[in-house]
């Protein structure tokens, strides 16, 4: 391990200045402290109003709570905006004022129910409280996935359930499907139809219609959402709702039927644009079509900053921000930041990412999987072969990663992208130039001036939104704090070396926890190099040698 690697005692310390930077960020918001993190207490599950996260909006702001509840009810009293919470379209028969923590046991499964942190379970309460139509906006990495399938088994009497969700996550959704509901619900992967293309739908539309799960991308659901909607979906989960932001999209077109025909609902969104608040208007109208019952011409007058141009009008602006957020969190949305809830957090987490294997041109690797198969071979002979298989490997991958790193950046992300080889690294190269993505690159050919200038301006520059990084050459050394989104696109099997590269981000002067991302291909090198990583963290941890572990824990994927 080199020297470059954290100590225990540094970690401590980055421990020690992320908790006492929290502390100084939530301190004299209104005059003295305020909590950031919802007290997990039965009353305030169950409170008669929903809670509210974003903003401050706690107990010791009651004041100002009140000023906000005046200022957007006296819009109410004009009748553009309906109020009522509980109103005809989110009604259902269930008593939703007793549901708690302790209730959620007869409604969720317990693995995934004893998985959950407080906060999740506050989330999931919420959701229920409001009959599963909901905006979960919730920040990357606060574990939407997890609480969207435990709301959504809630109500597995009404499936068939729908997840829309980005082309190049498709697969990681059936996994943790298959984890956290496979036994309990009784489920493997034949219940579960990811459409690959429209054949999938058209050439056997028997089985598609009597699959009681379907995963499908956005691009597909737009030109197959006719098919989609004559399925009659009870449950609908839409991952990554921006998607469906602009509002005379085709994809907007052919998802908003499906989703207000749905009973339950559920549109997840790391980043809620409410700097633009008519990119909401598609997701609100989708979840409760009759909370602004004056359509988005008044939506956009009162929040939009509406103006009359010579082409028409322009609905680009915001206004009114304030009473937006609170009629929509005291109606549908749930939103927290990291900072609400990062005394329940681990400081880093680690996610398998599963890339889309039907854009993964694997015949090429057939020769390279049975020469690690074999018998045969010598253990020289087979790292050798091991080592071709991993180049080979690399170069299949690159579209799903191209797909994936494309979907991130969508998403508004900053982040570190790690590879290991340098047809890798190129190709990533051109795609964030052709793109017009701002990144800098670090790998073998930069040397140690440059290093520090561009590493400088990732941290100092907002609009630099990505830092293309080789897993050896840039591993040590660098301080990159100005992200907290790590991901490999390829793997490498020495953890050490992992370890270093994923702590470019996790160092003294990171506030916030650290999510690490590895994407892993199946039926490809990584079959054999991830197990292979974990076996010697294994060694190495028993040898009292390693403090760290690449085990896909509980309190990891969780929050996936």
């Amino acid at each position: 391990m080199s020297s470059d690697a954290l100590t225990e005692e540094e970690r401590s310390l980055i421990e020690a200045k992320r908790r006492k930077a929290l502390e100084s960020r939530n301190r004299n918001i209104a005059g003295g402290p305020v909590s950031s993190v919802p007290a997990v207490h039965k009353q305030n599950v169950v409170a008669k109003q929903p809670l509210c996260y974003q903003g401050g909006y706690g107990s010791t702001q009651a004041g100002k709570v009140d000023d906000f509840v005046h200022m957007a009810r006296s819009w109410v009293n004009s009748g553009r905006i309906s109020m009522n919470f509980g109103t005809d379209d989110l009604k259902d028969n269930e008593n939703n004022d007793e549901i708690d923590h302790c209730t959620l046991k007869d409604r969720i499964p317990d693995d995934l129910l004893s998985t959950l942190f407080p906060f999740q379970k506050d989330g999931v309460c919420l959701a229920l409280k409001r009959s599963g139509r909901v905006l979960l906006a919730d920040d990357m990495g606060l574990g939407k996935t997890i609480q969207s399938l435990a709301i959504a088994s809630a109500y597995y009497s009404e499936w068939p359930l729908l997840i829309i969700t980005p082309s190049s996550v498709r697969f990681s959704w059936r996994d943790q499907i298959i984890r956290w509901l496979g036994k309990p619900l009784n489920l493997n992967l034949t219940h579960i139809t990811v459409v690959n293309s429209g054949k999938d739908i058209m050439d056997d539309w028997d089985s598609f219609n009597s699959s009681p799960i379907t995963i499908i991308s956005y691009d597909l659901m737009s030109r197959y959402g006719k098919e989609l909607l004559k399925r009659r979906y009870g449950v609908v989960i839409a991952d990554e709702s921006h998607f469906i932001k602009n509002i005379k999209a085709a994809r907007t077109k052919a998802a908003t039927p499906i989703l207000k025909w749905a009973k339950r609902v559920l549109l997840l969104s790391g980043t809620p644009a409410m700097s633009r608040p008519a990119e909401l208007f598609p997701q609100i109208s989708a979840i409760s079509p009759n909370l602004f019952q004056g359509g988005f011409h008044e939506f956009g007058l009162r929040y939009c900053s509406a103006k009359e141009c010579p082409w028409g009008w322009d609905y680009s602006g915001c206004s009114n921000m304030t009473e937006l957020q609170l009629v929509l969190e005291r109606s549908i949305m749930i939103r927290r930041v990291k900072a609400d809830v990062l005394s329940q957090l681990p400081a880093k987490r680690r996610e398998l990412v599963v890339l889309d294997p039907s854009i993964i041109k694997k015949g090429s690797l057939g020769r390279h999987a049975k020469t690690m198969l074999t018998d045969k071979l010598s253990s020289k002979e087979k790292r050798s072969a091991l080592f071709e298989y991993f180049h080979a490997t690399g170069s299949v991958k690159l579209p799903a990663i191209e797909q994936y790193v494309l979907d991130i950046i969508e998403c508004g992300h900053k982040f570190l992208l790690f590879a290991h080889h340098t047809d890798v690294l190129d190709s990533l190269d051109k795609l964030l130039s052709e793109k017009s993505i701002r990144f800098i690159r670090i790998d073998g050919r930069t040397n140690s001036e440059q290093r520090s200038v561009v590493c400088q301006i990732f941290q100092n520059e907002d609009d630099c939104r990505v830092a293309l990084l080789s897993i050896t050459a840039a591993g040590t050394g660098l301080h990159l704090t100005a992200a907290n989104l790590v991901i490999f696109a390829e793997l490498f099997w020495n953890p050490g070396v992992l370890v270093q590269a994923e702590d470019r981000a996790y160092r003294i002067g990171q506030m916030d926890s650290v999510l690490i991302r590895y994407l892993i291909a199946e039926q490809t090198a990584d079959d054999f190099i991830w197990p292979l990583v974990e076996r010697k963290l294994e060694v190495l941890s028993k040898a009292g040698l390693n403090r760290e572990t690449f085990r896909m824990t509980d309190s990891t994927t969780r929050l996936g």
